[in-house]
């Protein structure tokens, strides 16, 4: 089914003449499959900078998986990533936040006795288990970069987030983390969950920058690391379908063949075209 401008003008606060903040999660909003941003994407991206209007990548990516991904001519955009455990803008870090030393060690030879797949992602290391997995194939993919050594070289480098890439173990960790000054973000359509500081999320991430009134941010996204985002900031528009974020988005886009006819229609209608 197609949105058409008269619902999207309903459901978002749209202000003609003033610069709008378009806020893009990465996977399952404008990447896909795990492969750089298609060039139709691209092409919508340049269209909202060429009209003068700012773009901010807000993604649980570590920086070293972020950059291959996103257009070579954006890499300058103020960006959020780790989930929000690393803020940069104009190319300086703006924030960063590791995970408590003590938990880092607990949690790894918790996992380590477990044989559970997981990667540690630090400041400028990442580890991972000698063990076949479709995301440690990705990142050398990706980035032609290799894990250290072992988890220590990541650990007293500081680590942001530990990826746990087996979803039954869930519910252990929720309950690890109750006494705990941690967090848990799921990546539901992955079937993987993120072990950050409890503090760390996007929406904290993103209001270490310097954004306009509120109502002219616009948050794109798909999972629960974008519940804050959407929970705080009015124009939000969710890809796909997602319990908790379908209690706040304003806009739906379904993954569908018309998905990105219609995303390109809610840019175009908050661009005013």
């Amino acid at each position: 089914m197609l949105l058409n401008k008269t619902v999207i003008d309903e459901k978002l606060i749209i202000k003609k003449e003033v610069v709008k903040t378009f806020v893009f999660d990465l996977d399952g909003t404008i990447v896909y499959n795990g492969k750089p941003v298609d060039e139709k994407f691209n092409q919508l991206l340049l269209d909202i900078k060429d009209a003068g209007h700012q773009i901010i990548y807000a993604t649980g990516r570590s920086f070293r998986d972020f950059i291959p991904v996103i257009p070579e001519w954006s890499v300058c955009q103020p960006s959020v990533v780790f989930g929000g455990g690393l803020v940069i803008a104009n190319d300086e870090i703006k924030f960063q936040q590791f995970i408590d030393e003590s938990y880092l060690h607990e949690i790894i030879d918790f996992l380590e006795k477990n044989h559970v797949h997981y990667l540690v992602d630090g400041q400028s290391n990442f580890y991972h288990p000698s063990k076949e997995h479709w995301l440690y194939q990705d990142i050398v993919r990706l980035t032609g970069k290799v894990k250290a050594e072992s988890a220590h070289h990541v650990i007293c480098d500081g680590a942001y987030k530990i990826l746990i890439l087996d979803f039954e173990w869930l519910g252990h960790f929720q309950q690890y983390i109750i006494d705990k000054s941690l967090t848990i973000k799921c990546h539901f359509y992955d079937k993987c969950f993120d072990i950050m500081p409890a503090n760390v999320n996007k929406y904290n991430g993103l209001s270490i920058l310097s954004l306009p009134d509120p109502d002219n941010i616009y948050v794109f996204g798909n999972d629960q690391n974008d519940l804050e985002l959407m929970q705080n900031l009015p124009n939000s528009i969710m890809l796909g379908h997602h319990q908790e974020l379908s209690q706040y988005a304003k806009i739906q886009i379904p993954y569908n063949d018309d998905l990105f006819t219609n995303f390109k229609t809610v840019v175009n209608v908050i661009l005013g075209k």
